[in-house]
């Protein structure tokens, strides 16, 4: 074989790596460099995006960067940019001022925004915080006329007399003076003091406190609850000071007028027979007795009540069917979970005073753990402020805002129930808050049973779901919520909104329904450890029944047209039994066997 020359061997290597870079040369800006020591000079005008030539990742202030080459290979002293500039990654804790959400509290620590690694940019408004530095000092300046506050009662010829508070509780040293002597009360005054739309909720089931809700036309002057054990009141009650506050509501000639909502929670004894009255002191006006049995919160057996849509239009005896379910209920149930639109119009106090008076032989004893629907927030009511909030005393976490609804949980027995408030997510599912609570709630979860509540439905062949006008809203939850509720073994969602009875077959990770496996038990048929999630609607409680739209082909059943529905739904260790009922008697029944 011949032998190359010197002289063709570099041609050969030369025109060898032209050609491979030849393809990212020319039109660069980079100048001629030295002698390359194989006879040609050096052009850094070639663009090879590999690692060899990297120069800067991309972050949020740069796109990623490469040095030019020259077409043998050799690295410039230059660099060009290739792609967009990078996002910001927002990790960085920096205690200062230009970070700063809110001050410190007696409470809490300031909260500061978390800040870009690379750039400093603030990640507010909607950014992550964490919490840093010293707490503050008390600041003993509210002046809240409760009980625990309270220095020297009211008397014929003097006011009441509390001290100052700071938003913690803590009581200060200063004091103030609320309201009038005893002796300056009218008695027509003092009919603008009787208690309205009193309701009984759970408020801490695990700890057997009750949380009570009522209305006042006036500013209460002594708001307290009288209670004790056995069938009657009488000069030994305990009395618990309640907290109120002021609020506005709208009359039917729509005429804005102000109100108040007094709250107030006690520590009861489990499976002990009290009773109780709600009660202004000072005024002498106050709510008959009632006598009720406390619930044995802790019991791995026991009976609640799933209604939803009681709202009854604008007919006379807006609550009739709701009653109805509540006479039938009482004996049974532990408790009513609402799943939301209590009332058609909730703009209106008058509709919450209308159903809860009504009710109230049965709501001052049936504890009723409520969300909020639609109808109890912005349907045609000009974004109503925290509805059900005033009407029902629940514990709930911290969160941004309860404006149109609240989410919370509770635990009662052997069940852990979530409360969701599906009225804040528009098309995009839960906002990021609810959601991260939402994961952190069935993480932390050692319960047999997991139930979640929810107004807006996921699985529903009614007009919301299956009407493709409607159901943006159903369609972001499903995307969002279906693969976390299986994949955290949720048991049951129990939903309304559609007015339907339906329970759907058991719903997987990837949407899709699984077959079922059954046994039958005292006639009725239980699924066994099914592989997904079982959504079920429990017809309206109300008086506007619905017709089914959608396909049911992934359904057990589903069904409209009826009215007055709610369902009874028992836990007993590892078995779930689901009652359907109208005021007609019994519809549907079904259940779930967990075994090992």
């Amino acid at each position: 074989m011949k032998k190359e020359n010197g002289f063709f061997k570099a041609l050969s290597v030369a025109l060898s790596l032209f050609l491979s870079f030849s393809v990212g040369c020319g039109g660069g800006t980079a100048s001629g460099g030295g002698d390359s020591g194989d006879g040609h000079t050096h052009v850094f005008d070639c663009k090879v995006s590999t690692d060899e030539y990297l120069k800067n990742q991309q972050t949020c202030t740069e796109a990623m960067q490469y040095y030019y080459s020259c077409a043998c290979g050799e690295k410039g002293a230059e660099a060009y940019s290739v792609g967009v500039k990078g996002t910001h990654n927002y990790s960085a804790e920096v205690a200062e001022k230009d970070y700063a959400k809110a001050a410190a509290t007696c409470q809490k620590q300031a909260e500061y925004y978390t800040s870009c690694v690379t750039c400093g940019k603030s990640s507010a408004p909607y950014g992550k915080t964490f919490f840093a530095g010293e707490l503050a000092e008390h600041a003993c300046v509210e002046e809240v006329p409760s009980g625990k506050f309270l220095k020297d009662e009211a008397t014929l010829d003097s006011a009441a007399v509390y001290y100052k508070s700071c938003v913690c509780g803590e009581a200060g040293t200063e004091t103030f003076v609320y309201g009038k002597p005893l002796g300056q009360l009218t008695e027509e005054e003092k009919k603008g003091y009787k208690p309205v739309s009193i309701t009984m909720s759970l408020y801490d089931p695990e700890n057997s406190i009750y949380g009570f809700t009522y209305n006042t036309e006036k500013e209460p002057l002594r708001p307290v609850i009288q209670i004790e054990k056995g069938e009657t009141l009488t000069g030994s009650a305990l009395e618990f000071g309640s907290t109120f506050s002021k609020w506005s509501s709208y009359n039917a000639d729509d005429m804005l007028f102000y109100y108040y909502i007094v709250k107030v929670e006690v520590e009861l004894e489990p499976s002990t027979e009290y009773t109780y009255r709600v009660y202004d002191k000072y005024a002498d006006v106050g709510s008959e007795a009632v006598t009720f049995t406390t619930r044995e919160t802790k019991s791995e057996s026991f009976t609640f009540s799933h209604m939803s849509d009681t709202q009854s239009k604008n007919e006379t005896g807006k609550g009739k069917n709701f009653g109805t379910a509540l006479k039938t209920i009482q004996d049974t149930s532990d408790f009513v979970l609402h799943t939301g639109d209590v009332v058609e119009y909730s703009k209106y106090e008058y509709e919450w005073t209308e159903m809860l008076d009504e009710n109230f032989e049965y709501l001052s004893k049936m504890p009723v753990m409520a969300i909020a629907g639609n109808h109890d927030t912005v349907f045609k009511s000009g974004n109503r402020s925290r509805e059900i909030w005033k009407h029902f005393n629940n514990k709930l976490p911290e969160q941004e805002s309860v404006g149109l609804g609240h989410y919370y949980s509770f635990v009662y027995g052997n069940a852990k129930f979530i409360m969701l408030n599906t009225n804040n997510n528009g098309t995009n599912g839960l906002e990021q808050a609810q959601y991260d609570w939402l994961i952190d709630e069935l993480e932390n979860n050692d319960s047999t049973w997991t139930i979640v509540a929810m107004h807006c439905p996921l699985y529903s062949v009614g007009h919301h779901a299956a009407d493709p006008s409607k159901n943006a809203e159903v369609l972001s939850l499903m995307e969002q919520l279906t693969g976390t509720f299986a994949e955290y073994g949720v048991d049951l969602v129990l939903q309304g909104h559609d007015h339907l009875l339906s329970r759907s077959k058991p719903i997987d990770a990837d949407g899709n329904a699984t077959e079922e496996t059954w046994v039958a038990e005292n006639y009725i048929d239980y699924s066994v450890n099914p592989d997904g999630v079982i959504y079920a609607m429990s017809g309206t409680t109300g008086t506007s029944a619905a017709t089914v739209m959608g396909d049911t082909t992934n359904y057990y059943y589903a069904s409209g047209g009826a009215t007055g529905m709610w369902a009874d739904i028992t836990i007993d260790g590892n078995t779930l039994t689901y009652a359907a009922h109208s005021i007609g008697g019994t519809t549907k029944k079904w259940g779930i066997k967990k075994t090992a």
